[in-house]
């Protein structure tokens, strides 16, 4: 299938009629759709899937109601119609397939989907289609099935990380997905059709064992064993349901949380900085009492301060009494020993007899020793005063106390500024989401974890009841052998028919598995391939497929890697797209809305390089984040046969501009 032109006339963002003109070409065949969050992106390929399917698609799969489908300023001007139409080749024939809906006459402001009225029309070769005939045609070019491999968005690449987890309820329904694109299905409707019908006719073999006193004991366990059966089944229908409507409330509350994202953020913002401000005032608290017991003890290292000067003071004079004490000493000593010889006649020292000039010499240096005596200024009590107070003033001591003071000071003051910014971020904060009701937020988180716990229950509870189902199948298939196999049994028409359909289910079921396996190892083998051109590091040998068709990737020795980035996550659901398109589907384009969102500019460049490859017409919505138009598309410049721009013309109106 090649696309050729799609005309959207007041389709959700897009007022009023445009047009879109695809890249026809084998090499030119890349298109590119530059535009902003919430421009329309995803609308653009909404219109593609509802012209086909009359489904446009919102978070978790949802169907988008009628009523906002049409743009919202053509609706408030009383225009409440849209219409999409698509021009595609297909093997040689040339399809034209239209879609409108419109309000019913009698219906002023609709609400519902009821209140519209839709036509679809299809030509083939400028042939009209019959009406009835219309979804077969379409299904014979591209089944709805297999839909979500060839228009797809980043919501859809994050779902398939979900496949990697085997017992994930939430991979456990995309792998319904992907068998039914790959025709699984099929084979499991008729084996699920013989399993009614084995039902049946153990039902009608119970009954005939009836008739044999032989066989009533096991007729009446069967009996028994099938109204188990019936209980089961019901419980498990309960218990699906509510998983489905717990489900649906986490998707909701999902829904409603991704609006008020930037709210959430602040609102944690302002939580860690209030936490933030709390901690600082017990900091604060606490230094505060230090500072009042610092101010009860801090006397000591001020007085310690003032008096060591003083100290100093005394113990200079101390020496200076000591000194002259001593010397003073010194000159007695001197005085009393010139003396001694003076009255002996002899040398105190020598013990020779001293002559008169001698005699002169000594009665004259006695005085002047005496003299010098004289000078000196020794006062005992003063130096015993001093030693009083100096032991006295000694015993006060530093504690250190003042730099403490200090610091605590500081301390407090650097805490009072950091208020003063947290304070001011917080009124910031708070006035910017104003409006916002962050109390019924926080209270929608809680909902939502206590229903992520009820899921879980649940999914305990559901494989608790499957496991109870299989038990009893094998325990009614064990009586309906012992019947079977029975004098009366073996001969009965009830009997024949179990072991047929026994056979003919346990044939289909083999048959499942084989398909599973076949086209699992087809996946894997084409994701593989896929995955090795694109990535950078080329020491892995390939991707590893499990039950659920999740891939992981496989080291150069063979091992499995169990951690891998967000872009890595990236790569591997884009080659199991590539992988199940191949596999599955014929020909066609690819259509994929922000694919490269979390990819580092290596991977960029070689998803880049391979996009073209994966197609006949490779459509890219995405925005300047992940594409940057003037360095990222040199290497592929030669296969961009279209590029076009959704321009902004108001909050709630976009128009699509081709660029040259």
């Amino acid at each position: 299938m090649i696309l050729k032109e799609l005309s959207i006339c007041d389709f959700m963002p897009y007022k009023g009629e445009q047009k879109v003109i695809f890249p026809n070409h084998d090499t030119q065949n890349v298109m590119l759709l530059f535009g902003d969050n919430m421009r329309g992106k995803t609308s653009f390929l909404n219109a593609i899937r509802w012209v086909f399917y009359g489904k446009a698609m919102g978070r978790h799969l949802r169907k988008i109601p009628r009523t906002n489908l049409v743009n919202s300023e053509s609706a408030k001007e009383g225009n409440w119609q849209t219409s999409v139409s698509l021009t595609f080749s297909h093997e040689d024939k040339n399809y034209e397939i239209k879609r409108s809906i419109s309000k019913k006459s009698h219906v002023s402001s609709p609400k519902r989907d009821a209140d519209f009225n839709e036509r679809i029309g299809l030509r083939i070769d400028g042939e009209v289609i019959a009406g009835d005939n219309i979804v077969s045609q379409i299904n014979q070019v591209i089944p709805e099935e297999i839909s979500r491999f060839f228009l797809f968005d980043g919501e859809l690449l994050q779902e398939y990380e979900n496949l990697l987890l085997e017992e994930n309820e939430q991979g456990e329904k995309i792998k319904e997905h992907i068998e039914q694109a790959l025709g699984v299905p099929a084979l499991i409707h008729a084996r699920d059709e013989l399993g009614q019908l084995l039902k049946m006719a153990r039902n009608v073999q119970s009954k005939d064992a009836r008739k044999s006193s032989e066989l009533a004991s096991y007729a009446e366990e069967q009996k028994q064993l099938q109204s188990q059966m019936d209980d089961f089944e019901n419980e498990l229908s309960l218990l699906l349901d509510q998983q489905n409507q717990a489900q649906k409330k986490v998707d909701d509350i999902d829904d409603e949380l991704k609006n008020t994202e930037i709210a959430q953020r602040k609102d944690g913002k302002i939580k860690e900085l209030q936490s933030e401000r709390k901690a600082s005032e017990n900091v604060l608290v606490d230094l505060e009492k230090e500072y009042r017991e610092l101010l009860r003890s801090v006397w000591q290292d001020i007085l310690y301060q003032d008096m060591s000067p003083i100290i100093q003071q005394m113990e200079k004079r101390k020496d200076v009494l000591q000194k002259s004490i001593s010397k003073k000493a010194v000159y007695l000593f001197e005085i009393n020993d010139l003396q001694e010889s003076l009255n002996n006649s002899n040398c105190s020292s020598c013990g020779q007899q001293i002559s008169n000039k001698n005699t002169d010499h000594i009665i004259k240096k006695i005085d002047q020793t005496k003299a010098s005596l004289d000078l000196i200024k020794d006062n005992p009590d003063e130096l015993i005063n001093l030693n009083d107070k100096i032991t006295s003033l000694s015993k006060i001591k530093s504690r250190g106390e003042i730099k403490r003071l200090i610091s605590n000071v500081a301390s407090q003051r650097k805490i009072r500024i950091e208020f003063v910014r947290i304070d001011t971020s917080l009124d910031e904060l708070k006035d910017e989401i104003k409006g916002f009701d962050t109390e019924h937020i926080t209270n929608q988180r809680s909902k939502r974890d206590r229903l992520i716990a009820q899921l879980g229950k649940l999914e305990n509870d559901i494989k608790h009841v499957r496991d109870s189902i299989n038990m009893n199948n094998k325990s009614q298939d064990h009586i309906a052998s012992l019947i079977s196999r029975s004098e009366f049994g073996k001969n009965q028409e009830s009997s024949i028919r179990v072991n047929i359909y026994k056979v003919l289910w346990e044939i289909f079921s083999e048959g499942i598995e084989r398909l599973r396996d076949s086209l699992k190892g087809e996946v894997e083998q084409f994701a593989s391939k896929t995955f090795l051109e694109i990535i950078s590091e080329k020491t892995y040998s390939g991707l590893n497929i499990n039950q659920n068709y999740g891939l992981s990737i496989v080291d150069h020795q063979g091992r499995i890697l169990n951690e891998r980035s967000a872009g890595a996550e990236q790569i591997v659901a884009l080659s199991l797209i590539d992988g199940l398109n191949k596999t599955a589907r014929k020909s066609g384009p690819i259509i994929m809305d922000t694919p490269l969102g979390r990819l580092d500019p290596n991977h960029r460049m070689n998803v880049l390089n391979y996009l073209p490859n994966m197609a006949q017409q490779v459509i890219l919505l995405v925005h300047d984040g992940e594409i940057d138009q003037s360095r990222d598309l040199g290497n592929i410049a030669e296969r961009i046969g279209a590029r076009y721009e959704i321009a902004r013309i108001s909050a709630t109106e976009s128009k699509l501009i081709k660029s040259n």
